[in-house]
């Protein structure tokens, strides 16, 4: 008789994990930097901690990535890798291309994007920074492992709502978008930014890498950022069809704003690890895929831009 019970117990659970399943593909603990690539963490632990105040001749380029999977096949890329810790936040600093490139591990979300990025600029002094990493699509004809480079950013939850009394039902559609504020060096203030720019000749760079490689599908678009998810297909039509919004993540535009405010050049580069807009399909391997693409944009921005700098 107990085994019997034991049994039916097996199998009920079996079956709530089955309808479970069904309902939500990817819980939001799945997606914790800790659950992913665990064998990276004992490759960091081999690297040598750094000793002192980072030196160098040259101003490095600072890749950013939130998590293990996102990060990995850039810090395994570099020559003479160290690793530095400001507040829990984990930088890797070596070579690429014999040029200086910093990794970051900016952990996930907006916040940490911007803590973890103003440590970077005020310890490394960036030349350049490319946020990079997984996104959900909100353009249906994008696929996953499409690439979609940020020609501009924005904040989807920066938003003023209209006015609607209690009881009369919640309808968000309904909104005007007010920006983020950042420095403007022009009038010497910060102002509100509805959106923000990738510096035009990163956009070069990653265009005509995007050219040379057709074995990347890769396009231009529009990178929407806040610290959420959305799995409501109306309401990420109403952001595709709004703003322009060609996916969605947790820390591209929050970096651009921190890097308007220090006058460093930046660029969002995303690939798609889920679009609900025409499946349920999550595939957060696709870190991979956006991580060799970024490679070749620091290649030929090193090469074609910094060479002369570095000689």
């Amino acid at each position: 008789m107990k085994k019997f019970f034991t049994l039916l117990i097996a199998v009920l659970l079996f079956a709530t994990s089955s309808a479970q399943a069904e309902n939500f593909v990817v819980e939001i603990s799945d997606i914790a930097a800790t659950d992913f690539n665990t064998p990276i963490e004992k490759f960091y632990s081999t690297l040598p901690k750094a000793k002192g105040n980072y030196k160098s001749r040259l101003r490095p380029i600072l890749i950013e990535g939130a998590m293990n999977i996102e990060t990995e096949v850039l810090i395994r890329a570099l020559k003479n890798p160290v690793t530095y810790s400001e507040l829990n936040y984990l930088f890797v600093a070596g070579t690429y291309k014999d040029y200086p490139v910093v990794i970051v591990r900016t952990e996930i979300g907006m916040a940490n994007a911007v803590a973890s990025t103003t440590l970077a600029i005020k310890k490394f002094r960036p030349i350049a920074i490319i946020n990079q990493g997984t996104a959900g699509g909100h353009n249906p004809a994008l696929k996953i492992c499409d690439i979609v480079i940020g020609e501009r950013s924005f904040d989807h939850t920066a938003f003023r709502s209209a006015y609607s009394a209690a009881g009369a039902g919640i309808d968000l559609t309904n909104q005007e978008n007010i920006g983020t504020y950042a420095y403007d060096e022009t009038s010497g203030k910060f102002q509100a930014y509805t959106e923000y720019f990738a510096d035009p000749t990163l956009l070069n760079v990653a265009k005509k890498v995007a050219d040379e490689n057709k074995n990347f599908n890769v396009v231009t678009g529009v990178i929407g950022t806040a610290s959420s998810w959305i799995e409501c297909v109306d309401y990420i039509n109403f952001l595709h069809e709004k703003y322009g919004s060609s996916c969605e993540e947790m820390e591209t535009n929050a970096v651009a704003q921190i890097c308007q405010n220090a006058g460093i050049p930046f660029i969002g580069i995303r690939v798609l690890s889920n679009n609900v807009t025409n499946s349920r399909e999550y595939t957060p391997e696709s870190a991979k895929v956006v991580q060799n693409f970024v490679l070749l944009v620091a290649e030929n921005y090193i090469r074609d831009l910094l060479k002369e700098v570095s000689e």
